[in-house]
């Protein structure tokens, strides 16, 4: 597209409206939080919704369709437990990581609870993505990739559409 007078195509400059939820901007509209790559059948794999609308703090989820599990940071980890949404749940899953979003946890940097030997074990497979349209119509916003995705997450060929919070325009990380 044309160049504008900051080296921005117009293409990747539509202003776009963000959602509010009382006095924080809203937190997801097109990207869904999933986790995949635990054994097969696993509680651990599927859909994640945020629980907060807190934009300064680290994002809290349950499951979709197994809301007593729930997934919120420490100060020093990433965990996922059962039942209570504090450290005193039953431990399934933990991510030891500075990373602001469950998404951009570092790659091989989850584990996970062995039922039958009831001890964590590192499980490389295992991972959080932000999935959805990715579209310059239908943009993520940062808080659905993690505020640090542009710092933490290498992208290879894949262009990445999003809302840039403090303008609102729409750009892609191409």
């Amino acid at each position: 597209g044309r160049r504008t007078g900051k080296g921005v195509s117009q293409a990747n400059t539509r202003r776009i409206v963000v959602m509010e939820l009382g006095a924080a901007a809203s937190t997801s509209r097109y990207g869904r939080l999933l986790s995949r790559g635990a054994p097969a059948g696993s509680l651990l794999n599927g859909e994640w919704l945020r629980v907060d609308a807190d934009l300064v703090a680290h994002p809290r989820y349950v499951r979709r369709d197994v809301p007593e599990l729930h997934l919120f940071y420490t100060g020093s980890a990433w965990r996922i437990v059962r039942g209570s949404d504090d450290p005193s749940g039953e431990l399934l899953a933990e991510a030891v990581s500075a990373a602001l979003h469950p998404a951009t946890v570092g790659v091989s940097g989850w584990s996970l609870l062995e039922a039958e030997k009831g001890a964590v074990r590192h499980c490389p497979e295992y991972e959080m993505v932000c999935d959805g349209p990715n579209t310059e119509l239908q943009p993520f916003l940062m808080e659905e990739l993690g505020r640090d995705f542009f710092l933490r997450v290498q992208l290879t060929r894949k262009v990445v559409w999003f809302v840039c919070p403090a303008t609102g325009n729409v750009y892609h990380s191409a």
